[in-house]
């Protein structure tokens, strides 16, 4: 709760039409710094306008139940009310819940908490084979989602590591037209005394300087296309600074890997050839 009360005993016992709403609600609807406890609103219920009266604001938390990827301004929230309005036919023409939620006190065993309410509320469908009572845990629902995510991490993981190969073999590209370009200027060197292993560390270190400047436009691109996306989503996007540190230094090493062979075929050339070369 971030401001005013609950819903108490006493709303649901003298059936008030009090509302506990999100803080995007109130943001949305409200101008900034406009107090909202005590201000009514207008829900439209079954072809009914109902009036509710604010008594509180909750932090809206996003979880697997309520994902979206709507905007600040089109997500929805949930409007709490008294259960015993809830109950009227105005508002609910079914008899009984479709659904709720049980939260333990302490460090209570789960598996055994939901095998406990399974089996007292199936004990009033015994004669019923065509319905049964099921609970599902929070952690059962985190741990889906997590195989989900893990599934496309991996997915991303390979189209990354494609992406990769893609871009290494450019490097090496232009690494190999460098090396044909300035065949005469490593024909000079090694007549100076250039030793292969000198000429192998210049072209190698071309290599991963262009891998790392590559690296440092990509973080930059990530973290800008990052930010925007967690200000669509409404959800924070930092990444740590190991991972951009991973980040560079896995380009240094995609700049060593693919950057070996150009530096190798100039380390072989021969200098009188090289220094003839047109």
């Amino acid at each position: 709760m971030i401001k005013g009360r609950y819903i108490n005993d006493a709303d649901i016992s003298a059936k008030r039409f009090v509302a506990v709403v999100s803080d995007k609600f109130v943001n949305n609807m409200f101008r900034k710094n406009e107090d909202p406890l005590g201000r009514q609103i207008n829900v439209s219920v079954n072809d009914t306008i109902q009036e509710y009266t604010i008594v509180g604001v909750y932090k809206y938390v996003a979880s697997a139940f309520n994902f979206s990827t709507a905007s600040e301004k089109d997500i929805s929230t949930s409007m709490i009310i008294p259960l015993s309005i809830w109950k009227t036919a105005s508002v609910n023409q079914l008899e009984g819940f479709s659904s709720f939620v049980v939260m333990a006190r302490g460090n209570r065993d789960l598996d055994a908490v939901t095998g406990n309410i399974e089996r007292f509320f199936n004990r009033f469908y015994e004669s019923n084979e065509k319905f049964k009572v099921s609970t599902i845990k929070m952690e059962t629902m985190i741990s889906g989602v997590s195989n989900m995510l893990g599934t496309l991490s991996i997915a991303i993981s390979v189209i990354a590591g494609i992406s990769l190969l893609v871009g290494g073999i450019g490097v090496m590209n232009i690494m190999l037209v460098s090396v044909t370009e300035r065949t005469r200027e490593i024909g000079t060197r090694k007549a100076l005394g250039a030793r292969n292993s000198d000429i192998m560390a210049q072209f190698i270190t071309e290599a991963i300087i262009i891998c790392v400047i590559g690296g440092i436009i990509g973080i930059i691109l990530g973290l800008i296309l990052g930010e925007f996306g967690a200000n669509l989503l409404g959800y924070p996007a930092s990444p740590s600074t190991e991972t951009i540190i991973i980040a560079v230094a896995f380009s240094m090493l995609i700049g060593t890997f693919f950057g070996f062979y150009p530096a190798r075929k100039a380390a072989k050339l021969d200098p009188i050839e090289a220094l003839r070369y047109e």
